[in-house]
């Protein structure tokens, strides 16, 4: 089946950084052509590559039931195990399923210069901010799909092999999203939705109407603000790199909305950390 990208998300090709300024402060996220292209890491990371350079580099790995996004486990904090192994053995495991045909595994949310360092030569920094990013490394089989949530933090995501089907959502209502509010053990960050087999009946202020698609094609970039609500599916065995900038404080008055989409949500997401210790202590521990 082709996908293509809706016509509702600006996209600018290889944009200075003044160009890339005036998009983000419109507080919307944007595509970005014409920089990936160039990183040595969109011709050269297949899997023989990376097995070359890093194949008994020991990573941590995701597994979950397969049916976990049935039934909303996926809000609980605990909702997923990890287990520590080799790179070559994950690529042997997304390549040929031979593990357990009842779970989902996912090199997920990684840090690159931390557990690749032998990689970061193959990719160039976008320099439109000032502050130095984390960068995650993503790394999967097709069809794997994540929860509804947001960040607080600017993301730039950049594809580096294969397609990503994107879904987003303004975040001006964090309510009508339907976070699990005073839920002990749940992330106040995630939805209870499920936007691909949408339930409106159990969910009727959920924002459907407002919904931004995007198929993320390799050697394309997407900037996602701060709050804005997104789920991601993967078309493809594909590799992701998302470089993650904290917000400052002149940001909350130079890009759009933000300042009120955050006393939007703060309030709530307060409410929710000082609902049980353990979470609230991990609020605490995110702010200091």
């Amino acid at each position: 089946m082709l996908f293509e990208n809706s016509n509702s998300i600006l996209k600018i090709k290889n944009p200075s950084q003044k160009e890339f300024i005036e998009a983000w402060r419109q507080y919307q996220p944007f595509l970005i052509d014409g920089i990936v292209e160039s990183w040595n890491a969109c011709k050269d990371w297949s899997n023989d590559y990376l097995l070359k350079k890093c194949e008994n580099n020991i990573i941590p790995v995701e597994f979950s039931p397969k049916s976990y996004l049935e039934n909303y486990e996926y809000v609980l904090e605990k909702s997923y195990k990890q287990e520590e192994m080799k790179l070559k053995d994950y690529i042997d495991i997304i390549s040929r399923n031979k593990k357990e045909i009842n779970f989902e595994y996912y090199m997920a949310q990684l840090n690159f210069e931390k557990y690749f360092p032998q990689l970061t030569g193959d990719i160039n920094y976008p320099k439109y901010f000032s502050i130095k990013p984390l960068i995650n490394f993503w790394f999967g089989s097709s069809g794997r799909t994540t929860t509804l949530h947001f960040d607080l933090v600017h993301n730039i995501f950049a594809q580096i092999r294969g397609r990503k089907r994107i879904l987003m959502f303004p975040p001006f209502n964090y309510l009508s999203l339907y976070p699990p509010l005073g839920e002990s053990g749940t992330h106040a960050h995630f939805s209870k939705v499920n936007p691909i087999n949408l339930d409106l009946e159990l969910f009727p202020k959920f924002p459907w109407k407002d919904k931004i698609e995007v198929i993320l094609q390799a050697e394309e970039m997407l900037y996602i603000p701060p709050g804005w609500w997104h789920h991601v599916t993967a078309l493809d065995e594909n590799i992701s790199l998302s470089f993650w900038y904290d917000i400052k404080i002149k940001d909350f008055f130079l890009q759009k909305r933000l300042l009120s989409t955050s006393l939007n949500i703060l309030p709530h997401y307060i409410f929710h950390s000082t609902s049980s210790i353990t979470i609230f202590k991990s609020f605490i521990e995110s702010i200091w």
